[in-house]
């Protein structure tokens, strides 16, 4: 049986972000874009509403204003969630382009063709089918739980722990079970339910254990990141070089945003070095948790048939 080594797909993470860095802050500041959108607009929109909302003379025209506020709220936040996905399926799809077809590099290995919808559609229905699949074991579980609550304390609690934890282990086994098929699309040209389902044979438990281990180093990186920054913003005296003098208190209880507009023009260099890092940091993160998938994928497929790694590009 055809096996994958975890080493091996964890340095072609780790040798992606040494060969091509600047793709790497790209992806993370596409995928950032979004949020930097999301707060840039929203905060003034939702300091309108809160105001108009909690001030004491306001009469129905103010708070029928202010609901039609929130619902214009509720539809621009749904418009840039579903940006955010898109954007992801590109960078994603671009990722997994670096690693199975390292020749279409150009443009960042950015593109919007038939990879990405076929990245599109499998993504959606193994979500679909996850979604459905928890659905079935929250059921299940409430079923086994409830025909044995009357068992008594602690015997109860124990089955309800044990039916809890089965599920979250048997919900984790499934991705790692069909993680290889969104590599496999982009690296057979096709909609591979079947071909990754087939590469993933007999691989669930090494899946599973490489999974475990990119969890420990986001932990591991998230937390010297985090580290660093505060240990940056401390030297710095950020805490007595920013003028917080812009934030009103009269006006906080009322608007809880007032001031941040100010805040930030005042201080725009040090929130622009930090986007810069943050999406530094966040491309790092997402190359680190496509990547190793799709290396696995491409070793497993190397090791059996010939896979069309090569071939010339689709249309971008």
């Amino acid at each position: 049986m055809a096996r994958f080594s975890i080493g091996t797909a964890i340095n072609d993470a780790f040798g992606v972000i040494a060969r091509r860095p600047l793709s790497v802050f790209v992806w993370g500041l596409i995928l950032i874009a979004p949020s930097a959108a999301t707060f840039g607009v929203m905060l003034p929109m939702m300091g309108d509403m809160f105001g108009a909302m909690a001030a004491e003379t306001a009469d129905d025209g103010v708070r029928d204003a202010a609901f039609a506020q929130m619902m214009q709220f509720q539809a621009v936040t749904g418009l840039l969630n579903i940006v955010q996905m898109l954007l992801m399926v590109v960078v994603y799809t671009a990722i997994m382009r670096t690693v199975l077809r390292p020749r279409e590099s150009s443009f960042f290995s950015l593109r919007i063709g038939m990879d990405e919808l076929r990245v599109a559609v499998v993504g959606l229905a193994l979500i679909v089918g996850l979604y459905a699949a928890m659905m079935v074991m929250v059921l299940v579980g409430g079923a086994v739980g409830f025909a044995t609550w009357g068992a008594g304390s602690p015997v109860n609690w124990l089955i309800v722990v044990g039916v809890v934890v089965i599920c979250l282990l048997a919900t984790f086994l499934g991705i790692a079970r069909v993680s290889l098929i969104l590599p496999a699309s982009v690296l057979y040209r096709t909609f591979a339910f079947a071909e990754g389902w087939r590469l993933g044979r007999g691989q669930t438990g090494p899946l599973f254990g490489m999974m475990l281990l990119l969890v420990l180093l986001f932990i591991l990186i998230e937390a010297v990141v985090i580290g660093l920054g505060l240990a940056i913003a401390a030297a710095a005296g950020l805490s007595e070089g920013v003028d917080w003098s812009a934030f009103h208190p009269d006006s906080v209880d009322a608007n809880p945003f007032a001031g941040l507009d100010a805040v930030f023009a005042a201080h725009w260099p040090w929130f622009a070095i930090g986007a810069v890092v943050v999406a530094m940091v966040y491309g790092l993160l997402v190359t680190l948790h496509v990547v190793p998938y799709a290396s696995a994928c491409r070793q497993l497929a190397e090791s059996g048939t010939p896979s069309p790694v090569d071939e010339p590009a689709s249309v971008a």
